[in-house]
């Protein structure tokens, strides 16, 4: 396999007839996304391992949490005024 410009190589991933209703699910939730498998794959990868890592946390609270550390990165927080009452 070709290593990519990250240096990480690309894996494959089997399911089987007993996944298939599992795999179903993940098309309709990637269409709905606009990702394509592998990106929903992946979403959930990263979903389960910080949630693996914070058991105490609703899965929508990380979502939340995830969300906007991305809008934060992309420019769109506004930083919290402490003590200011509006």
């Amino acid at each position: 396999m070709a290593r990519t410009a990250e240096g990480v190589s690309p894996i494959s991933v089997r399911f089987g007839k007993d996944d298939a209703p599992m795999v179903r699910t993940l098309r309709a939730r990637a269409r709905a996304s606009k990702r394509s498998m592998s990106e929903q794959i992946k979403y959930y990868a990263h979903l389960g391992m910080v949630a693996k890592d914070n058991p105490d946390l609703p899965m929508s609270f990380i979502e939340g949490v995830l969300e906007g550390v991305e809008e934060s990165r992309a420019g769109l927080s506004v930083p919290y005024e402490w003590g200011v009452l509006k």
